[in-house]
């Protein structure tokens, strides 16, 4: 193995172990038994919040599909591949790129060629990252009408600089040649011919202006619809709050997970991010710890589904062939 993968490889250990050693420090702290009772006390509201997170997996494969010039899979493959993409990056995130590549394979099934899938995938993925800036500032905004701006602290701030900073970094390279540094690189690697196309693929989609308002407008609400979910979790825990904290809580939550994006799964960083809003609003560190275990659990019942499903992709691809999810569609 070479020494930079084994570097990365090892890197990418270090981070899970520090994430995983945070998560298990705030739970010990907070108290085994407290957080265990809240949890337990969502009972049934676990099934509303997993059939919530159903509806925010369509969103966000509409946004997918919106992105894609010209005759498209149909609209179930791009549902099968956002499950699955965030099912094997939620139980497998040593392998940040893992949950990507098993969805790029859905669509490439559902008949878009390598290069449009790679390029769809790019370019829904920087749609996201672009939409949560306003979905955080919406939230910063929220929570300066009901706390003032001295509840505004360093690290909100740093979170979303982190948003931007990312934004300021993906749109110009993709303007500015990554596609084409990509197949040059493919080719090197002896891979010629496999992603050729890729910068013409992706200039394309740019081209197409009203499709990534489209996907904009889908992932918009997908990010709206975390707050919902959040506003469930905590009326299932007990302590009901309005729309405006929920939604607060739920858009700088998601900024704190995104500063930790070298640490797989955002693992201790994503719960303590919910324990810091949360207490904003006089909630219970127990409470925050308790919303992001939650969203855990969430993960896991359907993340679990997903991987078994990749697993057979991989072992024959039978379960998940055109024929099964339908024909092409224009």
């Amino acid at each position: 193995m070479p020494v930079p993968e084994r570097l990365r490889r090892l890197s990418t250990l270090l981070a899970l172990l520090l994430g995983v050693g945070l998560g298990a420090g705030l739970v010990v702290h907070v108290g085994v038994g407290r957080v265990l009772g809240l949890l337990a006390q969502a009972g049934w509201w676990l099934l509303v919040v997993l059939a919530l997170h159903l509806v925010q997996i369509a969103l966000t494969a509409l946004s997918w599909r919106a992105v894609v010039p010209g005759p498209t899979p149909p609209l179930s493959h791009f549902v099968l591949a956002r499950w699955l993409r965030e099912g094997v990056n939620s139980l497998l995130p040593v392998l940040p790129v893992a949950g990507l590549l098993a969805a790029i394979r859905v669509l490439g099934q559902g008949g878009l060629a390598l290069p449009q899938a790679v390029a769809a995938t790019l370019a829904d993925t920087t749609v996201e990252l672009v939409t949560q800036i306003p979905f955080t500032l919406f939230g910063l905004a929220l929570l300066v009408l009901a706390r003032g701006t001295g509840a505004v602290s360093g690290w909100m701030v740093m979170g979303l600089a982190v948003l931007c900073a990312l934004g300021a970094i993906l749109v110009p390279a993709q303007r500015l040649g990554l596609a084409r540094l990509a197949e040059r690189g493919a080719r090197r690697l002896g891979l010629a011919g496999r992603i050729d196309g890729l910068d013409a693929a992706l200039a394309a989609i740019q081209r197409a202006r009203g499709r990534l308002a489209l996907a904009a407008l889908w992932h918009l609400l997908a990010w709206l619809l975390g707050g919902a979910e959040v506003w469930i979790v905590l009326r299932a825990l007990g302590r009901p709050v309005g729309a405006a904290p929920a939604l607060v809580i739920e858009s700088l939550g998601h900024a704190v997970r995104g500063m930790a994006f070298l640490i797989p799964g955002a693992l201790g960083v994503q719960e303590g991010g919910f324990v810091l809003v949360c207490g904003l609003f006089g909630l219970p560190a127990a409470l925050g710890l308790a919303v992001s275990l939650v969203k855990r659990l969430r993960d896991i019942a359907l993340g679990a589904p997903s991987l078994a499903l990749w697993l057979a992709q991989e072992r024959g691809g039978r379960l998940l062939s055109p024929a099964w999810l339908g024909t092409r569609s224009g």
